[in-house]
């Protein structure tokens, strides 16, 4: 019977290598094995915390989407009043222009009586203004044609505080709108009026708005008073009437004078002073 071949037993270095083999395997399933229980822990943490998020979200989302809502409803509600309210605001300021306009009117027609004397020096009323501005009138606009008598005062006074500087304009309040009317008139036709070698100057006694509305003419009117044949006269209470060549017309603003009379204003040079009228 042959003898049985003999196993070769394996040396020092392949035992070894057998055992780093065995312990690699080893590692490699330990280390699978882990990494699949931790991914595992991660996934179901991972669920748990997404679970409590939404959880804690979704009071807060429904809260917010509430709150968002009265925001909108309120935006919403205050767009409504906004435009109330300018509507209101444009009522309120159409009326506000009515009310001023009348308000200025009543004021005017409450001066409509009265005058104002400018550069009449200090002092020569001697404690009696009323009678003063009496005399001074029937002086400077007495004569053929003029005042043959003091006109009716109800009062006179001077304007403001003595200041030392310029004099003081009187303000006199007739009795009789017609003598009033008659000593603006002769004031117009006389042109310059003078009191004791100096310069007096009458006019009508305005509001301060409407006072600003008629000066806004002036400027037109100096081109206008360059003009050949132009007629113009401010009218109460504060239009421009002009007449040229046989047309009159009627004018609210400077401007529209301008726009109106372009061609004729454009280019004019001083010629012979021709005051027709004075306001």
């Amino acid at each position: 019977m042959p003898p049985k071949p003999v196993k070769p037993t394996p040396g020092p270095s392949q035992a070894s290598n057998l055992t780093a083999n065995a312990g690699n395997a080893v590692d490699e399933n330990l280390l699978k094995a882990i990494r699949n229980i931790v991914q595992s822990v991660i996934h179901e943490e991972n669920n748990a915390l997404r679970e409590e998020i939404r959880r804690a979200v979704s009071p807060l989302k429904a809260a917010s989407e509430g709150t968002l809502q009265e925001h909108e409803e309120g935006l919403n509600g205050l767009d409504s009043r906004l435009e109330a309210m300018e509507k209101q605001y444009d009522q309120l300021y159409d009326n506000y222009k009515i009310l001023q306009a009348k308000t200025d009117d009543l004021e005017n027609r409450g001066r409509r009586c009265n005058i104002r004397i400018l550069h009449v020096k200090e002092g020569l009323e001697s404690g009696n203004p009323t009678k003063f501005v009496a005399n001074l009138l029937t002086e400077i606009l007495g004569g053929p044609g003029g005042l043959q008598s003091p006109p009716t005062l109800d009062r006179a006074h001077r304007t403001g505080p003595a200041n030392g500087g310029r004099p003081r304009s009187f303000l006199a309040r007739f009795h009789y709108f017609q003598e009033k009317e008659q000593v603006l008139r002769l004031a117009r036709e006389k042109g310059r009026l003078e009191f004791q070698g100096g310069q007096v100057m009458i006019f009508p006694d305005f509001s301060a708005g409407l006072s600003k509305r008629r000066a806004e003419f002036i400027e037109v009117k100096k081109l206008l008073r360059w003009k050949e044949g132009v007629r113009y006269g401010l009218v109460y209470p504060a239009r421009l009437r002009v007449s040229f060549q046989g047309e009159e017309n009627m004018f609210d603003t400077p401007q529209a004078v301008k726009d109106h009379r372009k061609q004729d204003v454009a280019g004019i040079q001083p010629q012979v002073e021709q005051r027709v009228c004075l306001d």
